[in-house]
């Protein structure tokens, strides 16, 4: 056997040379560096378990396989949709042996191969339970609806890639919604998905201002732990139905264009899979969501350098409630004042402390409104909450004269509000020796706010 021995000046020019030719592949590939970096331990940039890697050449059974795999959900029971031609209404149901029919009481169909491969032909939409057994789930996604789900899907992401969450944009049966979704390497606990999926809606809304608090009962799985009477959770609409992507819906987007990947099983292939572990260590880095009187200051977007600078005066008008016009707020302002006017639903807490459903019982409530008007309106009584926010944002507070009490406006309010704060600190008085109870003038004289 010939040994060859290699210098150390011809290992240099090799490692030089395979630098160079990495930089040439970045470049046509249009990647930087951090994008192609070799996926962390936490993390699963590949499928190392069966099927593995899976692409539109794959066979049907790879694809069921790696479908079950990677949309992991209960496997005794699945959703049908039902429609009904005369009256337009449509929605999902389980599925049930024999059939759907008033008082009877039938098993439930067990989610097989079989019903995910005729999912994916397009001959039937099935919808996925993905609150597993034990409170686990394998992936949570966020559903955004309504004419603007599309831009807060994207601030959605913006807030998950900040934090180093990866993220998928799909787009929903109706081609107008959007889900967002992440998945896990294994099964990990629903409470903390869910708090991980809460902190990156807070951080969205405080870069999109605009978005609707509702979106927090918009997250799947949408509880925490399964209800104790055998309960199956909530649904969401499965992806990838084979009909509906020939219209180019239920499918990924790349978000460089906001069109379908053209391989969608290659694409889902290489999606980075959190562990527990790396979801234990988010959902504790993510920002806590704060309603009601737990908000005290201005919450920032940290995920954007982007500042928006609106009008430096914000019209505020005190009447039968606190109106400020949205338009010139910045979008955290905005945030910050609508989660200053919601309050967590006892309700809903006290279901699921008795593993009750909590479906359609919203985790929060919300006591602010935005009319046609452009304007945002809370409560009365967070007016001064109203006023320190948008000073604490920098901008400066105008209001009309008759919206306030006093004839000099905001000012003459401001003035009664920190006489009244005075006199709520100011020391009771002191009992006299000579006399059990202080005379009216004593009394008059120790409560006197100056």
């Amino acid at each position: 056997m010939d040994v060859v021995v290699v210098g150390s000046g011809d290992l240099e020019r090799e490692l030089l040379r395979l630098r160079a030719e990495n930089a040439r592949l970045l470049r046509l590939l249009g990647m930087t560096g951090q994008q192609a970096r070799v996926p962390a331990a936490a993390q699963s940039g590949l499928f190392l378990e069966p099927p593995g890697v899976v692409t539109a050449a794959s066979t049907p059974s790879e694809k069921v396989r790696f479908f079950r795999t990677l949309f992991a959900a209960r496997e005794d029971v699945y959703a049908v949709r039902w429609e009904n031609s005369r009256s337009g209404k449509s929605g999902w149901m389980p599925a049930i042996a024999g059939g759907w029919s008033k008082g009877a009481s039938r098993p439930y169909l067990r989610l097989s191969d079989e019903v995910v491969a005729e999912h994916l032909s397009g001959r039937q939409h099935i919808g996925l339970y993905p609150l597993l057994p034990g409170d686990m789930c394998r992936w949570l996604a966020a559903d955004f609806d309504g004419p603007a789900a599309m831009l807060d899907a994207l601030a959605y992401l913006k807030a998950a890639r900040a934090v180093g969450v990866p993220a998928v944009l799909e787009v929903s049966r109706s081609g107008v919604g959007a889900h967002a979704s992440i998945f896990f390497s294994g099964p990990v606990s629903e409470a903390a998905a869910r708090t991980l999926g809460m902190g990156l809606l807070r951080e969205a809304i405080a870069v999109r201002g605009r978005m609707d608090l509702r979106t927090y009962d918009r997250l799947f799985p949408s509880q925490d732990v399964l209800p104790a009477s055998g309960g199956i959770g909530n649904l969401i609409a499965a992806p990838l139905q084979g009909r509906s992507r020939k219209d180019g819906a239920t499918v990924f987007l790349d978000l460089g264009t906001l069109e379908p990947h053209e391989d969608q099983w290659a694409y889902l292939s290489s999606v980075h899979r959190l562990s527990p572990a790396e979801v234990a260590k988010l959902a504790q880095r993510v920002c806590a969501v704060k309603v009601g009187g737990a908000v005290e200051r201005l919450a920032a977007a940290t995920s954007t350098k982007t500042r928006p600078e609106p009008s430096p005066i914000v019209t505020v008008a005190l009447g039968a409630g606190c109106a400020v016009t949205s338009a010139d707020l910045t979008p955290a302002t905005l945030a910050t004042i609508k989660h200053a006017a919601s309050m967590s639903n006892p309700l809903f807490a006290e279901r699921q402390r008795r593993r009750l459903s909590t479906w359609n019982v919203p985790r929060f409530l919300f006591s602010y409104e935005e009319p046609l008007d452009g304007t945002l309106v809370v409560p009365r009584g967070l007016a001064d909450r109203v006023v320190s926010v948008v000073e604490e944002s920098g901008r400066r507070v105008e209001s009309p004269t008759t919206g306030w009490p006093g004839p000099s406006g905001l000012s003459s309010w401001r003035q009664r509000r920190g006489a009244i704060k005075r006199l709520r600190s100011a020391p009771l008085p002191t009992m006299s020796s000579a006399c059990w109870w202080p005379s009216p003038e004593r009394a008059r004289r120790s409560w006197d706010v100056r």
